[in-house]
């Protein structure tokens, strides 16, 4: 059987029941590319016998045993807020926002009065790019008039989806910004923007776990600007204090350690995963095989 994420689960999209459902929040995004980490790990799964069945709308009937939630928006809709209670056991089922104003604990006002550098970023994840292509696909008249804006308007996607901006101070962050509710203003996590920096990421899957130590030399930590990528040691209880609360069995959790402490920046529940590094990180590919025995585990009960 192919290991393609779209291959093998696109053919099983119209199960009428399944071993495992699913939960997308557009099977177009969902099959358009094969960047999100579910995707390598689902067509294991079928190898091992199991049915899995994709959807993009509540299912009501046929429901499989098990379901996970896989909804790549900040705030789950509303239609997916009793997955939970409907099937018999869910990962992400309860994982229905994770807005940054829950967990973040660096944000400051206009009035604050911080000397150190700062970041501006989305209140949304991803600077709400998710939202804009949930939005975009919904039908041929949200896609056709998503192409003219585009093609019209070059910045129409950057004003629609803000970059993040670090800036010195306080003082320089632009006084529109403090009105716009799309943003956020924090105290960048280091006293200094000097490089390289030292991000942490924790990932997950119900049980299997692994927490890698990156070093990039971009203060925004772009992929791109990687310099290594390690195991790191043990991941702060703050950190997992931040996956409690927002209820994930599956993700990612971004943070720094200053001072001793994890200091959360950015939390995912739909992990991405690039292949080039699962090539190069012999460890990321044993995570991967760690979370295949963990979802197989799930599935049979």
């Amino acid at each position: 059987m192919s290991t393609s994420a779209n291959s093998g689960i696109a053919m099983r999209a119209g199960l009428d029941v399944a071993d495992l459902d699913v939960y997308v929040e557009s099977l177009g995004n969902f099959r358009s590319g094969e960047e999100y980490s579910i995707q390598s790990l689902l067509p294991r799964l079928e190898q091992a016998g199991m049915t899995v069945r994709v959807l993009d709308r509540p299912a009501r009937e046929h429901l499989a045993p098990a379901a996970l939630l896989h909804i790549d928006l900040t705030d789950v809709p509303h239609p997916y807020h009793d997955i939970a209670r409907r099937y018999a056991r869910t990962i992400n089922g309860d994982a229905l926002s994770i807005h940054r104003q829950l967990y973040s604990s660096l944000r400051i006002g206009a009035g604050d009065g911080h000397s150190g550098p700062v970041i501006v970023k989305t209140v949304l994840n991803s600077r709400g790019r998710p939202e804009l292509r949930w939005r975009q696909y919904r039908n041929g008249w949200t896609r056709a008039m998503h192409f003219v804006r585009k093609t019209a308007d070059p910045g129409y996607k950057e004003r629609l989806c803000p970059r993040y901006r670090v800036y010195d101070t306080l003082a320089q962050v632009p006084p529109e910004t403090w009105g716009d509710e799309r943003l956020m203003v924090e105290k960048f996590a280091f006293d200094s923007l000097d490089l390289p920096i030292v991000k942490h990421r924790y990932m997950f899957l119900l049980g299997a776990e692994v927490n890698m130590r990156q070093t990039y030399n971009d203060v925004l930590c772009k992929g791109s600007e990687i310099i290594s990528n390690e195991i790191g040691g043990a991941v702060p209880p703050e950190v997992r204090a931040v996956r409690e609360r927002l209820r994930l069995d599956f993700g990612a959790i971004d943070y720094f350690i200053v001072d001793g402490k994890g200091i959360v920046v950015d939390a995912n529940k739909t992990v991405g995963s690039n292949p080039e590094w699962l090539k190069k990180n012999r460890f990321r590919q044993e995570f991967n095989d760690r979370m295949v025995e963990a979802l197989i585990e799930f599935v049979r009960g």
